[in-house]
């Protein structure tokens, strides 16, 4: 894989901010440049910045590097669907609006573009962190009401929720019961199945593939079963872009493949951070020459990272807690 497109998104974070103390810089500006560059990229190239979607694993927790890089996923998902033949939508209000906005003609889906990283603690996210019914019928009675708004008729026809199958649940979920529910149909596929129809793309329309959504017409069975919910999808998309199932199996073997060699590349770069800061211990112990000196040392460190907290609250007690009139 072309390490360039692996680390599409992380390299234009890290140009923006090559470290967290920068001042926050306008997301929609970098977004407008973003697309015009991420167009220039054949499918080929766009297909491996797709599968190698991961948030880099040092960023830190909902910080600047990580609210940008989850925006240019959701433009990802977009030009995923202009590629395919679609219109897209980024809302720049997030407050009970999704994440794109895919339009094709008079029919739209809300999509939440999902990224994880690696290094989270748990196979797969908590559902409810995952899917909410309740959010996507939100977004589309809001989109619903913004079009009539403007006197425009326009069909929502449910949700999408895109993410990375390294993070997907093992067996039966309460996630695949909401994403087979009749009443709101929410259709979630991983980026390799993305990164399929991307390949395929000629030989079906946008038209056919919306018909994915329709689950009465197509009785999909409402079920917590894993097994149910990717025999339905797995068969749809083989009827679409007329290929057998085995073919389907080996098209997503050699994508997991792939996947798996990129999870690998960002790997090293949480081990070189970690050899690195070995190497950085090792020098700074040569400093001590005796056995009293190096007690020390290692007193203090471990007291400053086992007393963390507690030195934090006599650090705010000594700077804040005080009355000019007894100084």
């Amino acid at each position: 894989m072309n390490l360039d497109n692996v680390f599409y998104f992380k390299n234009i974070v890290d140009t923006y901010y090559p470290d967290e103390d920068r001042p926050p810089v306008d997301i929609q500006q970098v977004v407008s440049v973003v697309k015009r560059d991420i167009q220039k990229l054949s499918d080929a190239d766009f297909i491996e910045v797709i599968i190698s979607c991961f948030i880099p694993d040092l960023y830190s927790g909902m910080g600047k590097c990580e609210k940008l890089f989850t925006k240019l996923t959701e433009l990802m998902v977009g030009e995923w669907w202009r590629r395919l033949g679609g219109s897209y939508h980024l809302p720049t209000k997030k407050s009970g609006t999704e994440d794109v906005e895919l339009i094709y003609g008079n029919t739209s889906i809300v999509c939440d573009a999902k990224v994880f990283r690696l290094g989270r603690s748990q196979k797969a996210p908590n559902v409810k962190d995952f899917l909410k019914l309740a959010s996507v019928r939100l977004w589309i009675d809001n989109l619903k009401k913004n079009y009539l708004s403007k006197g425009t008729h326009q069909t929502i026809i449910g949700g999408l929720v895109t993410y990375s199958s390294l993070h997907e649940w093992e067996s039966d979920s309460e996630v695949y019961e909401e994403c087979t529910n009749h009443s709101t149909p929410v259709v979630m596929l991983p980026y390799e199945v993305l990164s399929l129809l991307l390949e395929y793309k000629e030989r079906f329309n946008i038209t056919d593939l919306l018909k994915l959504w329709d689950y009465e017409n197509n009785a999909v069975t409402t079920s917590r079963q894993k097994a149910s919910y990717w025999a339905y999808i797995t068969r749809f998309i083989c009827n679409l872009i007329s290929i057998s199932e085995n073919e389907y199996a080996d098209e997503m073997k050699e994508y997991h493949r792939r996947i798996l060699e990129a999870a690998s590349e960002y790997r090293n770069i949480v081990q070189t951070t970690v050899d690195s800061v070995r190497v950085d211990i090792e020098t700074e112990l040569h400093k001590y020459s005796t056995l009293e000196r190096l007690r020390a040392y290692a007193l203090a460190e471990i007291e400053r990272r086992d007393n963390a907290t507690a030195l934090d609250y006599l650090k705010h007690i000594d700077d804040f807690r005080s009355y000019k009139d007894q100084d």
